[in-house]
């Protein structure tokens, strides 16, 4: 395999399929949706020959060029403190090992003609596909380029954004309530003199300086006091004014500092990278309302509806997403990208605005597809190496998960001995578990508190009046512990008999009826409740070292050599 052979982004790839094992294969991918990111500047490449040799791997050589090239792509596809890492001497090392190492896996690929299977033809489409749509946005947003001439004219129409704060010389007098700064107010006005009352009656820090604080932006100070500053002429003395702290204050200022615009070249790669985001974003959704118009993309509002559940029943996933022309996208085409959220995330995402987005973002995805599709024969002239790297990607996709994760277990003896040699990470407090009605006002909270005592059911109540998320589960909060929950809750809670009504109870979110259900005295969570968690914590590992171990022995057969030093 000659060099200009080389697939685009090969440790982008790498990285990907080695997060797979931890359930995260496209942690490190370029999606369409954030297309108007692209064309960010990375890290110049070191200086020296594009033709030097920085690693051997059998026959094959990696070069400078190559290097640069993969290396620039990864940068451009994951988040700002991965890519600061990979930018410095030692990031650049860990590349190269990894380059290497993917490309001795890939010769073996290659050697088994694993992407010449049969089974596998469907897959290498896909990817293609999803290839070919990814560089056809690239290409598109390339164009948008913003010339020296927009960037001048945008600073020119927008000076003040450029200025630095304005600064004020504060003087301050600090009093207790209203009425002890109103009577220092007085003497002010009297002809007394600011730092000889800030000496002797004000009660914050700066009195020994005659109440002077030095220059401040109107951002180092509350918005009372900004505003008051703002308003003001310079020596001008301001009445009692509230401060964020709720001490009341009197203040002035002796001189003004106008900020001064930054020159145009301090400023204009700023200018250029947000006049790009927005010349790219435009491009990007003028592009697509062409696409939606052509392809007739209609989002359905039901299916959006069905994500908003909790629980998406598998009925569900056969309804209608949206529809492209005659093509129907269902439910379940999106069901594993809303799985790849974080969980701590989704609840939001699922109440909010931004599950719209979230829909229309993947419909739009699609729709590029469908433009690949149609338009595949002058795209694969357009970017040919693109069905070569799908071919690759689904190689050593198959390969890395025969090779080492389809041969990596974790047993239940695996799982039993490390629960008993780390007991004390499995160890919890005392925990109560408990039920709660939330409302607004201590009058409602007396009339469920004796609809209750007369035997409505708690659980029903919860549903009909609770203002809790909770009084979705029948005001279930299951168990916490001591301090989880705001004090006078936790007091009450842990003064209460099992199975007794407590309430109503006043928090900082209104009124509570309580019903403690159970105690857990303090211990170890037992294996069953656990052995899940820790399968998910060893696979992991496990798998980590199979791959290194097969790297290892892939090495015995390809000697490897890499020369950091020229990086």
């Amino acid at each position: 395999m000659s060099s200009h052979d080389r697939r685009f982004g090969a440790v982008v790839l790498f990285f990907a399929l080695t997060l797979s094992f931890a359930g995260a294969l496209h942690a490190a991918e370029p999606a369409v949706a954030s297309a108007p990111e692209a064309g960010k500047a990375v890290a110049a490449p070191a200086a020296g020959s594009p033709q030097d040799v920085l690693a051997t791997i059998g026959t094959y050589t990696v070069t400078r060029e190559e290097f640069d090239r993969e290396l620039s792509q990864f940068l451009n596809s994951v988040n700002p403190q991965v890519k600061a890492h990979f930018e410095g001497p030692d990031g650049r090392k860990q590349f190269l090992k990894q380059m290497t190492e993917i490309t001795l896996i890939e010769q073996q690929a290659e050697a088994l003609g694993i992407a010449d299977r049969p089974e596998l033809k469907a897959d290498i489409e896909d990817v293609a596909v999803n290839m070919l749509a990814q560089q056809y946005v690239r290409g598109l947003l390339d164009k948008a380029d913003v010339p020296a001439a927009d960037v001048e004219k945008f600073y020119n129409e927008h000076k003040d954004q450029f200025a630095d704060e304005a600064k004020f010389h504060l003087h301050q007098i600090s009093a207790t309530d209203e009425t002890a700064a109103k009577a220092l107010k007085k003497e002010l006005d009297g002809g007394k003199s600011f730092a000889e009352i800030a000496k002797a009656s004000s009660t914050d820090s700066f009195k020994t300086s005659g109440g002077d604080r030095g220059f401040v932006t109107l951002g180092d100070v509350g918005p009372a006091v900004a505003q008051q500053l703002a308003s003001m002429k310079d020596n001008q003395v301001s009445g009692p004014v509230k401060g964020d702290d709720n001490a009341w204050m009197i203040v002035k200022y002796s001189e003004k500092q106008e900020g001064q615009v930054k020159p145009l070249a301090d400023v204009s790669a700023q200018i250029k990278r947000e006049l790009g985001d927005s010349k790219r974003r435009e491009v990007y959704e003028a592009r697509l309302a062409e696409m939606q118009k052509e392809f007739q993309l209609v989002i359905a509002s039901d299916g959006t509806a069905v994500l908003r559940q909790p629980d998406i029943k598998p009925a569900d996933l056969e309804k209608t997403l949206c529809t492209i022309g005659t093509d129907v996208v269902k439910v379940a085409a999106i069901a594993p990208d809303l799985e790849r959220i974080p969980p701590f995330i989704r609840p939001q995402l699922l109440e909010g605005d931004g599950l719209n987005d979230f829909v229309k973002q993947f419909c739009y995805r699609e729709l590029v597809k469908r433009y690949v599709q149609k338009n595949r024969a002058e795209l694969d002239k357009q970017f040919p190496e693109a069905t070569k790297n799908a071919r690759r990607r689904v190689a050593l996709d198959t390969l890395l998960k025969e090779q080492v994760a389809g041969k990596v277990t974790v047993s239940d003896e695996d799982v039993k001995s490390f629960y008993e040699k780390n007991l004390a990470q499995f160890s919890t407090p005392e925990q109560t578990r408990a039920h709660h009605i939330l409302v607004d006002a201590e009058e409602k909270a007396k009339t469920i508190f004796g609809q209750l005592e007369k035997g409505a059911k708690f659980e029903d109540v919860a549903s009909a009046e609770s203002k809790c998320p909770s009084g979705k589960e029948g005001g279930d909060l299951g168990f916490f512990g001591k301090g989880q929950m705001v004090p006078e809750f936790d007091e009450a809670v842990n003064k209460a008999d099992i199975g007794k009504l407590v309430g109503p109870v006043k928090t900082q979110f209104g009124w509570h009826v309580i019903r403690v259900d159970e105690r857990r005295a303090a211990g170890s969570r037992p294996l069953d409740e656990v052995k899940d968690q820790i399968r998910e914590q060893l696979l992991p590992e496990k798998q980590k070292a199979a791959l290194e171990l097969y790297v290892s022995d892939l090495k015995k057969l390809h000697p490897i050599q890499e020369f950091p030093d020229k990086l």
